[in-house]
C-alpha cells in the first residue's frame, strides 16, 4: 500500500499499490476490540462484517449520495471499503471514525441497520 492515510484513525485510507487509481478504507480486528461491547449491546458481532452493517446504516442515514460508489468486501477480522473514488471513500472514513468514537452514535447505526448487512 502507497501513502497510508491515518486521519481516519483506527481506519486507514490507502491507495492499492498493484491497482492504481483504487483505493482502501480499511479497520481491522484489533481496533474492533475496541467497540464490540457496543455490537453485543445490539445483538450483533463486531467484526468485519458488522461493520459493513455500520456502513451501510451510515451511508443510508447520512450520505446516500455514496451508496453507488463504494463496494464492500469485509472479511471476519477486517472491514474493507473499496473502489475508485478515493474522495467517497474519504466521506465514508470520517462518518465512521465519527461513529466509533461516540458509542451512542454507533448503536444508533447498529440498531436502525438491516440485520441482513451485519451478517
Amino acid at each position: 500500500m502507497t501513502d497510508t492515510d491515518r486521519t481516519f484513525a483506527p481506519l486507514v485510507f490507502f491507495e492499492y499499490d498493484h491497482r492504481p487509481g483504487s483505493y482502501c478504507l480499511q479497520l481491522t480486528d484489533t481496533h474492533m476490540l475496541e467497540v464490540m461491547d457496543v455490537f453485543e449491546e445490539c445483538d450483533q458481532y463486531g467484526n468485519g462484517y458488522g461493520w459493513a452493517g455500520v456502513a451501510r446504516s451510515v451511508i443510508e442515514a447520512e450520505a446516500p449520495e455514496l451508496a453507488d460508489r463504494v463496494d464492500f468486501d469485509p472479511e471476519a477480522g477486517t472491514f474493507v471499503a473499496h473502489g475508485t473514488d478515493p474522495e467517497a471513500l474519504r466521506r465514508l472514513g470520517g462518518l465512521l471514525q465519527a461513529a466509533f468514537r461516540d458509542r451512542t452514535r454507533l448503536a444508533a447505526l447498529i440498531r436502525s441497520g438491516d440485520p441482513d448487512w451485519f451478517d
